[in-house]
């Protein structure tokens, strides 16, 4: 049990999320029960809510993001670098661009030319809609140089970060952090 309590550490998860990550280990004997899993869990301790998705909300949007670096590679183009150690469970960035629905996002996927590079990010949200961030256009605000997040390796088979979709408040738009 303590182990997919461990998975959730930030939010608490839904029925559906805890369903859905007990089907994905293939456990076979001592398998916790989805009720007793939500029943012990239980926040790790961490800066007051409000405070800290204030700071995640003007992070995205300055994309000021601390202790990344976006160098050019020889061979691989522009890349993202770390200046500094993260811990597990930190947000070091977000997949930044507008959210559109898959739709649009495959059909953005078939007007990119062959030797262009796309940047769309297909995921559900909360409603179990598949939905798509279009980072192709960015940036979205002029005074945007560029973004971090879609310089990051987040395919499946060998992703550099695992994404996480969160809400805001103040805010009804998915965004996709890493």
């Amino acid at each position: 049990m303590d182990v997919v309590i461990a998975h959730y550490k930030h939010e608490k998860p839904t029925l559906s999320q805890v369903n859905d990550y007990l089907g994905l280990q293939g456990w076979v004997k001592n398998v916790p029960s989805v009720e007793e899993i939500l029943l012990h869990w239980e926040a790790r301790e961490q800066p007051r809510r409000e405070d800290n998705d204030g700071k995640i909300q003007s992070l995205i949007k300055t994309q000021q993001w601390p202790g990344l670096a976006i160098i050019d590679d020889p061979d691989k183009g522009q890349k993202v670098v770390t200046l500094k150690a993260f811990q597990k469970g930190d947000y070091i960035c977000d997949y930044h661009g507008q959210v559109i629905s898959a739709k649009e996002g495959e059909q953005l996927m078939r007007s990119v030319e062959q030797c262009e590079m796309g940047y769309p990010y297909f995921f559900m949200d909360r409603k179990n809609k598949r939905c798509c961030v279009d980072a192709q256009n960015v940036p979205c605000h002029s005074e945007l140089a560029t973004t971090y997040g879609r310089k990051i390796n987040h395919s499946r088979k060998r992703p550099n970060l695992k994404p996480t979709m969160k809400y805001f408040a103040n805010d009804s738009r998915p965004h996709i952090l890493f």
